[in-house]
């Protein structure tokens, strides 16, 4: 089956997943997360495949994060939780890796490569949006004060492969040619082991930690996101960066409390 933003193929018992909107930075939008899903379930019932390699089209983005081009339109950028599926995930990041990126590396992927001049930025503040779920992920393997410092300087701190390398948000540095076979060549030294208790390994880890909200309560933060996305900057930030100005913030003195209840 042929999808029209990611490319697919399954091979020797590895199932390689490519983001494919180059021209947008492989920005996700409602069309990919709907075929992200599709291609989970498809991965999670075919036996055949054993590890799934999971990377960006091109040599530039791996990925931007939500389409803030669509996000202007109206669309709220959500990435869906995908069907559980116990396969290991190599993530292979072949350049950027901004905002909702960070999602296909933390909470998709169990572990990354990456090549050499990858780099890592956080945007969301800049455009008035809450990383909430990118700065949790990130925090399950980067110490937190330097997920805070990300999340608050954004776009005026990029970081790059060594500091990814160092602070184990990436495994390994390869050169631009060897990611995809230095991939293959960490997924063929998992399936020489037992396929039942490496998934069983997986599933135990994602489900002691609760990966997906290891650090807050999911109905607390669905409360936070939706105060932040109905005010005037979650629609400022995204008019902005897509008609190429500097963005306009309301100017706040006190932000209103969270309800506990």
């Amino acid at each position: 089956m042929a999808y029209r933003t990611i490319l697919y193929e399954k091979k020797n018992g590895i199932a390689y997943v490519t983001l494919n909107r180059p021209e947008r930075g492989n920005a996700f939008d409602e069309v990919m997360g709907l075929e992200l899903i599709e291609i989970w379930k498809d991965i999670r019932d075919d036996n055949s495949v054993k590890v799934v390699i999971l990377t960006g089209a091109g040599d530039r983005h791996f990925s931007t994060g939500g389409d803030m081009k669509e996000t202007a339109k109206g669309w709220r950028p959500n990435l869906p939780r995908l069907p559980e599926m116990w396969k290991p995930v190599i993530g292979a990041i072949n350049g950027v890796v901004a905002g909702g990126g960070f999602h296909f590396i933390t909470y998709i992927a169990d572990f990354a490569i990456c090549v050499e001049h990858a780099t890592f930025l956080e945007p969301h503040v800049a455009r008035g949006i809450v990383p909430v779920r990118e700065m949790l992920g990130l925090a399950t393997r980067v110490p937190l004060g330097e997920v805070m410092r990300m999340a608050f300087v954004s776009t005026s701190d990029r970081r790059d492969a060594q500091w990814a390398l160092q602070h184990g948000l990436v495994t390994e540095i390869v050169p631009k040619e060897r990611l995809i076979s230095r991939a293959e060549e960490l997924a063929g030294m998992i399936m020489q082991h037992s396929q039942h208790a490496i998934q069983s390994t997986k599933e135990l880890l994602h489900r002691a930690f609760e990966v997906e909200y290891a650090y807050g309560d999911y109905i607390q933060l669905g409360r936070l996101m939706e105060q932040v996305r109905r005010s005037p900057d979650a629609d400022e930030g995204p008019k902005a960066f897509s008609e190429k100005r500097k963005a306009q913030f309301a100017s706040v003195s006190k932000k209103e409390a969270v309800p506990t209840a």
